[in-house]
Formats: structure tokens, sequence, C-alpha cells
């Protein structure tokens, strides 16, 4: 329950100053009973705005209602996503424009806002996105401790850790599960575990949230994060400069990342990684995953499904496909 307070305060004091107009006064008056439990906040040019939350899609009424009729929730003009875009990059475009240009702009509190558009494109490249017609606040949470059931099947001895990959479909809590890895890997645990230098990949900028330059999630005290740039050259960019025990990164699959996944391991770095997919079976027959699996380099596995719904099931196996837990 405290939790949930935290999210509601965040959500008031965090994202709703950046909304505007009819957004900003129906979210304000949501019952704190559904603004706890909002993922993301949906708007659409022309459209009916629409909350995620309950793992279902709701239409937001002007007076802070919510209906399951998309014709009773209220639209948006592509005047009023224009100016909320202008109060999110805090009245100045051109100091936003590379967060902007990548499709999504990361505010204090490590909330990110995803646009859609119209890519302007120059040399190949994208230069900016004009006429803006969908915005997407996804609300960021941190769950503390969510790794505590399974977290000493990861350790060897209180130096080390096993290579690491957690698999889940899209969704079920993989990337928050990876943030309370990584901040218990780096901050250790007294007389358990020492803690470990980690180095964070954060090409989407969805592990560490950061903003400004400073990590809004706490990834633990031994860390230190590359934002913006692909795995490949963030992985070696980190070899170089850093010496981290541990490197981390979210969505590995990518075929052309493989060869610096074996070089970081060949380097004695361990790696912890999520990927999308069901199981370790699915995975192991996956472009970009074969060489992984031909060459042994993960350790654990900690496979995440969804069961009746709501229920979530996490089990840890072995780098033979035995259950730990």
């Amino acid at each position: 329950m405290q939790l949930k307070h935290a999210v509601t305060d965040r959500i008031i004091t965090e994202v709703i100053p950046y909304l505007t107009g009819k957004v900003k006064h129906a979210v304000s008056n949501l019952d704190k009973s559904i603004l706890q439990e909002i993922e993301e906040i949906r708007l659409r040019a022309g459209k009916p705005v629409m909350l995620s939350c309950f793992r279902k899609d709701f239409f937001l009424g002007e007076a802070g209602l919510v209906f399951n009729n998309p014709n009773k929730g209220f639209t948006l003009t592509m005047d009023e996503l224009a100016e909320m875009v202008f109060k999110i990059c805090e009245n100045s475009y051109y100091a936003y424009q590379d967060d902007i240009n990548k499709g999504f702009i990361t505010i204090k509190g490590g909330h990110r806002i995803g646009l859609a558009g119209t890519p302007v494109i120059e040399g190949g490249k994208i230069i900016n996105i004009r006429d803006i017609s969908s915005l997407n606040v996804r609300i960021a949470r941190e769950v503390t401790g969510c790794a505590d059931r399974i977290i000493k099947h990861l350790f060897k001895g209180s130096r080390d850790i096993f290579n690491t990959l957690i698999i889940s479909p899209p969704g079920l809590g993989k990337t928050t599960l990876l943030r309370d890895i990584i901040r218990t890997v780096s901050n250790g645990i007294i007389n358990v575990f020492d803690g470990l230098k980690v180095g964070v990949v954060d090409e989407r900028g969805e592990i560490a949230a950061c903003y400004r330059g400073i990590a809004q999630n706490d990834l633990g005290c031994r860390t230190d994060v590359i934002h913006g740039l692909c795995k490949k050259e963030g992985m070696e960019m980190l070899l170089r400069s850093m010496s981290p025990n541990v490197i981390s990164l979210d969505e590995l699959g990518n075929p052309n990342d493989v060869s610096t996944v074996l070089q970081v391991m060949n380097a004695g770095v361990r790696l912890l990684a999520t990927a999308h997919g069901y199981d370790v079976t699915g995975l192991k027959e996956r472009r970009g995953f074969k060489d992984l699996f031909a060459e042994n380099c993960f350790e654990r596995f900690i496979v995440i499904s969804a069961n009746n719904g709501f229920q979530y099931e996490m089990k840890v196996l072995d780098g033979e496909g035995n259950v730990l837990c």
C-alpha cells in the first residue's frame, strides 16, 4: 500500500504538471485508486484520451471519470498536443531536439513521453518530428525488493554472479526486475555479497531513465550508465573506460550485438540482460541467440510468464534448464 501511495504522489508532483488543459484537469480529478494503477496515458489527435491500467484500456472523461465506451471520452486537437510537447520540452524545442528525434522525452522522475508524427529526414537520419499526432506518457515505477526471492540464485559466491538472462513477453516487468537486480548487485548485501561495479547500456532510456544525465531510478552506488547509445558501442565504451565487473542491458537480440557480447564475456565481465520471449527453448531458435547458446553463455535464466490474467509466475533455471526456484 505504501508503494501505491508513493506512485500516486509521484504522478501528482512529476507528471500532472506537464499536462495541459482538459487532460490536466481530468487526470487531477481521477479517483486515487485509479491514479495509482496508471501505466500509460495515451493522447491522440482527434481520438479519445486513453488510460492503461489494471491491464485494460479505459477512456477518460473531462470530469475525471473513466469509461469502457470510447464515445464517452474527450478528444484533443493537434494544437493541444503541440502545446503539451512545448511544455514537456520546458519551452525549448532546441534543448530537447535529440530526444525528439529518437521519439521520446524523459522527464524528471524517469517518466517517458513517446512521440509519433511525421519524421523529417535528412541524409538518411531523422532530424525532427513534425505534426506530432500522438503522445504516450509512460509512468515510471520502481519496485524495490522485487528480486529478493530469486537474487541468491544469481550469486556465485560473495564476489561474483552468474551470466543471467531474463526472459518474458512484453509488459510483465522484466525491466523492473532487471533494475532491482542491478541495484542489489551494485550495492551488495552486508555479510552476504560484496557489491560489484556495474556498467549499464541504456539504449532507450528505460533502465536508468536519465534526466539531464542523472539516473532517476536507483541502480546502486557502484553503477555507471551510458545513455542513448546502441548496445554494441555502449558495451565497447564501458569495457574501455569503466572496467566494469558486470555489464547490463535491456532487450538483447540484435544479431549485430553477438560478437560484442562474446567479447564482454571473454574479458571476464559478467552479463545481466533481458530478452523478449516465452521460454528458453523458443529463444534458442532465434537469430541473434543461436551463437550465444552455442557458446553456453548463460548460466542462469529467469523466465516470467502470466497465468490467469493478473497472476505472474517467475522461475529461475540453471544453464541446463533445471528449475532452481
